[in-house]
């Protein structure tokens, strides 16, 4: 970081944090299996990627980031009408697994319930094509990817963000980030997945969204360089992927539920003409919340909530330094 976008020797950081210089390729390889962008030079040392433009993607995710399971190939647009939609024309194509379609500018953003997203320039929009080998639970899918981009957030800028059912994540009360899953099942086959993620990192909030939605910027008070946000939510995408192939969908729970914002909370969730008030006391194996209400436990596996009193136990907090 100090170096400010240059090179730093592997003797120089070895020195700088009295270990020895075994100890640092360990950590530097740590941090890229991460999602951090480092480039290593073995006449120069190591070098922070701190790049926002990105044009730039394919040739640093290629040639940097550390995945498992997908193959990333990004397809970068400076507009379309939303990234969700040319995913899915490239899937309907025959695209591979792992295209991700990312643009600077969104004129028909779209988030759940054919509610609109705004998606102007400077946030970080993209979709990801996935071609699961089996059928996957979509819910599961989509409180796995609020994961990964909760903790993307929380590591790479001391903020405590958190998630909420099913497809936010949040700082204090107002979102910082979304969800959206779509995908094409036809009988015990499910063709493709379209795991769509929105952030607000550099780009204004209007007027409108004020009291809703936050940006990146607003919380750190500086512009954000968007690739290795960009790289880190990919990375950790990729291990949430595997767990759901591996059918450890417990872990992901547990996790979910450790960052959750919803349960403890008192709402209203509509679901299809149903009306359900009631407090949020967990989620279930499936993705499920179950919320009991008038003495019973009732299941709310789709649909929208209403918080009734915002949880005070999730403060809007960051710490006094940040990482990029």
């Amino acid at each position: 970081m100090n170096a400010k976008d240059g090179f730093v020797s592997g003797k120089k950081l070895a020195s700088l944090i009295n270990v020895s210089r075994p100890t640092i390729h360990r950590i530097i390889n740590d941090l890229r299996s991460k999602g951090y962008l480092i480039e290593s030079n073995p006449h120069k040392g190591y070098r922070l990627i701190l790049e926002d433009d990105l044009r730039l993607a394919n040739y640093y995710i290629a040639n940097f980031l550390k995945v498992e399971r997908v193959k990333y190939t990004i397809v970068y647009l400076e507009k379309c009408s939303s990234t969700q939609d040319i995913a899915e024309l490239l899937a309907r194509h025959n695209a591979n697994e792992g295209v991700v379609v990312v643009a600077e500018e969104m004129t028909h953003g779209k988030g759940r319930i054919g509610r609109k997203w705004e998606a102007s320039r400077g946030g970080l929009w993209f979709t990801v094509l996935l071609r699961p080998k089996h059928i996957v639970n979509l819910l599961i899918l989509s409180l796995g990817a609020s994961i990964a981009v909760c903790h993307t957030i929380n590591e790479l800028y001391g903020i405590t963000s958190w998630v909420g059912w099913p497809n936010e994540i949040l700082v204090g009360n107002k979102k910082v980030a979304g969800v959206l899953i779509e995908g094409k099942m036809e009988a015990d086959i499910m063709h493709y997945v379209l795991v769509g993620i929105g952030i607000n990192v550099n780009n204004s909030i209007s007027e409108s969204l004020a009291d809703k939605a936050v940006s990146l910027r607003e919380l750190i008070g500086k512009n954000l360089p968007r690739m290795p946000l960009f790289a880190t939510v990919l990375s950790r995408l990729d291990t949430i992927y595997k767990l759901i192939e591996e059918n450890k969908n417990d872990i992901i729970i547990k996790r979910w539920r450790n960052l959750s914002i919803t349960i403890g909370n008192r709402i209203i969730a509509y679901t299809g003409t149903r009306k359900i008030i009631g407090k949020v006391v967990d989620i279930d194996e499936n993705g499920a919340l179950v919320v009991e209400s008038n003495g019973k436990k009732i299941r709310v596996h789709n649909g929208h909530i209403y918080y009734l009193d915002q949880n005070t136990r999730f403060p809007c907090t960051k710490n006094n330094t940040f990482l990029l």
